[in-house]
């Protein structure tokens, strides 16, 4: 339920909407989105037979004002990597998978800690010893996304 009360306000461009959730008798919650026929940003870009390049910038620029519109609502994601952006028809990039997202300044009820996790190699330093979910662990993700996606 964490991932719905962060996700479910946010309406931007470049972060998928969260369109419903549904739950089973056995109470497992499923998310529902809009389909993204792309896939997800990482094997997108592994995928395609063209230079990706110029594409990649543009989904970079997509991730970017995804991540710059969280994080003016107050709002880290904590587990930011290609896996996590999804690409559309048109090929813009659109954030998703708010499971470790934080908000930055909660009034103190709302103060909880997200689940302590994240992927290893995207991980900002910081984060390894503490719980940081911060600004400044997203950027260091952004960068690792960048990087990693342009390795042949």
């Amino acid at each position: 339920l964490h991932e719905i009360h962060i996700w479910s306000p946010l309406q931007h461009e470049n972060i998928i909407p969260l369109l419903g959730i549904t739950t089973k008798f056995d109470r497992t919650v499923s998310i529902v989105t809009e389909w993204m026929e792309r896939g997800n940003a990482h094997q997108y870009v592994q995928d395609i037979a063209v230079d990706p390049r110029p594409l990649h910038v543009l989904q970079l620029l997509d991730i970017a004002r995804g991540m710059n519109y969280l994080h003016s609502h107050g709002i880290a994601h904590g587990d930011l990597k290609g896996e996590n952006v999804l690409i559309s028809g048109s090929g813009r990039a659109l954030v998703t998978d708010f499971g470790f997202s934080r908000l930055l300044n909660p009034p103190p009820i709302l103060d909880v800690d997200p689940p302590r996790g994240g992927t290893l190699p995207w991980m900002a330093p910081e984060k390894l010893d503490t719980r940081a979910v911060t600004r400044e662990a997203d950027v260091w993700a952004f960068g690792m996304t960048a990087l990693v996606s342009t390795l042949p």
